[in-house]
């Protein structure tokens, strides 16, 4: 008989396969080149689309597909909500951990954004031998994902904390005294004691500037915590904290 301790206990985080990571990167990529390429009657449009769908298919990645993500590739060029092509292009934030867990790209710096095109190419997007790369991921070890994992949080989390109260913190010092444990921010660009922003203090960046960051810090940390196991569908995934 299982007692309510066992019965309080979280059920044990289960991470995706090397495979799946591969495909659901595949599709990423997928979703965000549709993103790109939303002109109506433009025939080159329209043929990439149709490559896109076929490449999936060859892949074997189509399964990996989410029911908004196959209505986003499905729909005819010109079609999409502005909303819905905004947020396909940010998932390339999230696409590129997955690659740099596959050990196909650097993770770039907390507040720069990634070229959707450089890190789609980094994984033979469209071409039709890219599923042989299968054979030659080596996943980064559980360790380093967990420690990248923690510093993708604690930006997360000094954005969320800045966008609430717009107070200047000594994010170095409350790092190692937080009352929810210490954050690792090992690597991370600080200026003045507090998180920088493209070479300043947080509490010095432009609006539109930390708006950017906060996007990047949401998809980023909800792919860490996808490699993590903490879902088993991708944008089921809570980024919160």
């Amino acid at each position: 008989m299982e007692s309510n301790e066992d019965l309080d206990e979280d059920p044990p985080l289960v991470p995706p396969t090397v495979e799946r990571i591969l495909h659901r990167a595949f599709c990423l990529s997928a979703v965000i080149c549709r993103s790109f390429i939303d002109e109506p009657d433009n025939e080159h449009c329209a043929n990439l689309q149709a490559a896109m769908k076929a490449w999936l298919h060859d892949m074997g990645a189509e399964g990996e597909l989410e029911l908004w993500e196959a209505d986003c590739i499905q729909a005819p060029t010109g079609s999409l909500e502005p909303q819905v092509r905004i947020n396909a292009s940010w998932l390339a934030e999230g696409l590129v951990v997955l690659i740099w867990a596959l050990d196909f790209h650097e993770l770039p710096a907390h507040d720069k954004c990634v070229d959707p095109k450089e890190v789609t190419d980094s994984i033979d997007f469209l071409h039709p031998d890219a599923a042989d790369i299968l054979e030659e991921i080596e996943l980064e070890s559980a360790e380093e994902i967990e420690a990248e994992a923690s510093k993708a949080f604690a930006v997360h989390w000094r954005l969320r904390q800045f966008q609430m109260d717009g107070r200047r913190l000594d994010f170095a010092k409350f790092a190692e005294t937080a009352w929810f444990g210490p954050l690792n921010i090992e690597g991370i660009a600080l200026e003045d004691g507090d998180l920088a922003i493209n070479g300043m203090a947080i509490s010095k960046a432009s609006a539109e500037q930390l708006a950017s960051a906060m996007s990047i810090a949401r998809e980023r940390h909800r792919a860490f915590n996808w490699l993590l196991g903490h879902a088993e569908i991708y944008s089921d995934v809570d980024p919160s904290t």
